[in-house]
């Protein structure tokens, strides 16, 4: 079993983040969903709302809300989001 998996999240305008985690909390288009290593094949819609990502070294977790939708693919320990577009706080929360 791995214990990470790489995200990129990417708007139109840039990519917002790149790089491996070991949890995903997103808000799912029909509920909330966290997304550990091994995780099945997934394709879904993404809500407005929180966002977090556990980071494996050092141990800490980056939170931000987004009053964006979007997309999620989770195929082979790859995780791919796109979002509509990227608020102004969550590039500066992710770049902190």
């Amino acid at each position: 079993m791995a214990k990470t998996f790489t995200v990129s999240i990417v708007s139109p305008q840039r990519v917002i983040f790149d790089g491996e985690v070991s949890y995903l909390f997103v808000p799912g288009g029909g509920g909330c969903m966290g997304i550990l290593p091994d995780h099945a094949a997934l394709l879904s819609s993404l809500a407005a709302g929180s966002f977090e990502l556990r980071l494996p070294s050092p141990a800490k977790s980056i939170v931000f809300k987004t009053e964006k939708t979007g997309f999620i693919e989770v195929n082979k320990n790859v995780v791919s989001i796109l979002l509509d577009a990227a608020d102004s706080n969550v590039i500066a929360d992710l770049l902190a």
